[in-house]
């Protein structure tokens, strides 16, 4: 009797045991428990992140990011991020005004905790900053792109152990922080506003408004604009001279008008985020001109976007009009600015892409053009 009272104790407490074991731990909640310092603490304490440090100080937030009892999630740009930014010590911020200094820190921090479990599984969650703008926050089951904010790529938390699942973030007493490998580049102006400010992308705007697509680039949108820079104009022998010359009847409307898309507001990584249908390397979006479609590609075809026929995206056989249509199929696109055509998938770009988001859309930097004169002509 006594040996059968035993064997049932020992059961038991087996069973107990699996199910402690079988439970899946709260990695998030374990995180808020073991924290002992506020975000402000944990951003002066961390080297990777003295330079945000310092903009926090500078711009007058540190007191708010310090206080145990508040709610923010900051999205941390680490040193290596202002680096390409060239930033690359605390007196670089003296150069900004206190008023670009504020907006900037702002930017990156939002007044609410944020954890990674409570984002929902899609593209482009919608979350407000402390400025008051929106920011774009999208989720994926791919591991190469599983978090990411208006396009940047957030950086995992170190691993506890080979199986421990990948989570993003370290909670502090008074929120998340989540490390950028890049500052998120939020600006108060409409793309036109964007466009019209850079001396470099002068021939853009001059055939926009040659086309007569300028004026609507101020309105709602939202758009998402390709922006070459002069000198992949240049290159090609389309001087601002030539544009101005350019008779409009003669070429279709997507020699100018392949470079924005409305009503979208694309992210490069939105192709991985949102992958096209099995087989598909990329996804076509309706340029204004209905003969073309502007292509997102997934591997080495485009290494970034390109233009295509309407009737080719429906075949096995895109039909380029960009510089690069006389490539292998696989090799057609435009890379973005500073970019390698080497790339064999988006989210592994080297760093120096950068996107802007405006007002009314974004805009991505190109290293060439997506259109040739000569392969627009109205037949």
């Amino acid at each position: 009797m006594q040996m059968n009272k035993c064997k049932y104790i020992c059961s038991a407490l087996i069973a107990l045991l699996l199910m402690v074991s079988c439970k899946k731990p709260d990695f998030e909640t374990q995180q808020q428990a073991m924290s002992t310092g506020t975000i402000n603490d944990y951003l002066n304490n961390n080297f990777d992140f003295s330079l945000f440090a310092a903009a926090v100080s500078k711009a007058g937030l540190a007191d708010s990011l310090g206080q145990s009892g508040t709610a923010f999630t900051v999205l941390a740009p680490m040193n290596s991020a202002f680096n390409k930014d060239g930033i690359y010590n605390a007196a670089d911020f003296d150069a900004w005004s206190a008023d670009s200094l504020r907006y900037f820190v702002r930017t990156h921090v939002l007044p609410a905790k944020l954890f990674y479990s409570n984002i929902p599984l899609s593209s482009d969650n919608r979350y407000v900053n402390l400025n008051g703008v929106r920011l774009y926050i999208s989720r994926s089951n791919d591991p190469a792109v599983g978090l990411s904010v208006n396009g940047v790529n957030v950086q995992q938390q170190p691993s506890l152990s080979p199986a421990t699942a990948v989570t993003y973030g370290a909670a502090q007493l008074n929120g998340v922080v989540y490390p950028l490998p890049n500052t998120v580049k939020v600006l108060p102006v409409t793309v036109q506003g964007f466009l019209s400010a850079r001396p470099n992308l002068s021939h853009l705007v001059a055939g926009l408004k040659k086309f007569g697509y300028w004026d609507q680039l101020s309105t709602d949108g939202p758009f998402t604009v390709y922006a070459p820079q002069d000198s992949s104009f240049e290159r090609q022998g389309i001087t601002l001279d030539s544009i101005a010359r350019m008779d409009v009847s003669y070429y279709d409307p997507v020699l100018f008008g392949g470079y924005f898309l409305k009503p979208n507001h694309l992210f490069v990584l939105d192709i991985v985020q949102l992958p096209p249908p099995s087989g598909i390397l990329y996804l076509p979006f309706q340029t204004p001109d209905p003969n073309y479609k502007l292509i997102m590609c997934q591997q080495t075809f485009g290494n970034g976007v390109g233009i295509a026929t309407t009737a080719s995206t429906q075949t096995s056989t895109l039909i380029s009009v960009g510089p690069f249509a006389n490539n292998v199929y696989g090799s057609q696109g435009t890379p973005f600015l500073n970019e390698s055509r080497n790339i064999n998938f988006l989210y592994k770009l080297q760093g120096t892409y950068i996107n802007y988001t405006c007002s009314n859309g974004v805009v991505h930097l190109l290293s060439g053009l997506l259109v040739m004169p000569s392969k627009v002509v109205k037949k």
